[in-house]
């Protein structure tokens, strides 16, 4: 499951996943990044905890679009 981690401002900073315990920057040239945007396109909130942020939403919509 990801957790979105957002920063003092409340801008998404990065996403945690807490199956493998770590932190996924947002880079799309990110390996775990462009999983987690995979998981959104296949499971849609299943795999958050809570909602999904925007910005992810928009990107996983762009890559699903793009294949």
């Amino acid at each position: 499951m990801y957790i979105p981690q957002n920063l003092l401002n409340g801008t998404l900073g990065s996403i945690w996943c807490n199956t493998e315990n770590i932190a996924i920057p947002l880079d799309v040239g990110n390996r775990h990044y462009q999983e987690v945007l995979d998981a959104i396109i296949e499971q849609g909130t299943d795999c958050f905890d809570g909602d999904i942020p925007e910005e992810l939403q928009a990107a996983a919509n762009a890559k699903r679009d793009a294949d």
